[in-house]
């Protein structure tokens, strides 16, 4: 069966040079020429002609010693600008900043791309964690406490699908890898409004997160607060920093003109 013919307008060109910003972002580290044509699928010089024309446009930076490329501190403009002009990370990111001055933790805040979770706002204190995290940071949806508030308020045929496409692998002893075991644990998430990660992602990490919803009460992003896990006994965690959460992103949802009705799950 013939495939069907991509859009007229689709251009291919700046679709590949797109695409090797997403590789090199997703890579995070510098790729040579052939290491990049390689993964790209490209002959050596066209790799090279869309990276001299990146390079030339200051989106890309090339070190002439080690003959490798990495993204050009240009791109971070793009990025911020979007984040910048964003009514979600406006409206939400000053609600953060409270809530992180107040508790003395990390806040987090993302929205869902494919199968991934993309932070696109952090507020970390000094607490260290093993998990080197910034805004542009993506990390599996199926076993982060923000991506399993993202998933169970999908409608059920589309979460299951993702955890089911999913490229699951034992991030700890306690990663939950089965996709019946997080389908039910979707299901509690749905029904608790928020969802907790208990060392499935670092066993020093504890996070819990819940739903931002907008106006027409649609999620559109999870809130979380990430602590040590060292630093909290296990009750607390449902106890005291599932209210502080859930009541930060409903705050938030609030600013976006979500009103919760009573008796509102």
């Amino acid at each position: 069966m013939q495939k069907s013919l991509p859009p007229r307008y689709h251009i291919h060109s700046l679709d590949r040079g797109l695409r090797i910003l997403e590789l090199l972002a997703r890579i995070r580290e510098p790729l040579t020429l052939s290491r990049i044509a390689a993964l790209m699928g490209l002959t050596l010089p066209t790799a090279y002609r869309f990276l001299f024309t990146l390079e030339s446009l200051g989106y890309v930076e090339k070190d002439p010693e080690a003959k490798s490329y990495c993204l050009s501190p240009k791109v971070l403009a793009l990025g911020y600008g979007a984040f910048q002009s964003s009514d979600l990370w406006q409206t939400a990111h000053p609600y953060l900043l409270r809530a992180s001055r107040e508790h003395g933790e990390t806040f987090n805040l993302a929205i869902l791309d494919g199968t991934d979770i993309l932070y696109i706002d952090r507020v970390k204190t000094q607490k260290i964690l093993t998990i080197n995290l910034e805004i542009g940071s993506k990390l599996p949806a199926y076993c982060t406490s923000m991506g399993r508030v993202l998933l169970a308020f999908l409608p059920r045929e589309q979460a299951f699908k993702i955890i089911e496409q999913s490229e699951k692998k034992a991030m700890t002893p306690r990663t939950v890898l089965s996709t019946k075991a997080l389908k039910g644990v979707l299901e509690r998430v749905r029904k608790a409004g928020y969802a907790v990660n208990d060392g499935e992602l670092a066993l020093e990490l504890i996070s819990v997160a819940a739903p931002v919803r907008n106006r027409d009460g649609k999620v559109v992003a999870a809130l979380n607060m990430a602590v040590n896990a060292a630093q909290y006994e296990k009750d607390a965690i449902h106890r005291k920093l599932a209210p502080v959460v859930k009541a930060t992103a409903l705050k938030i949802s609030q600013a976006l003109g979500f009103y919760e009705a009573v008796g509102h799950g």
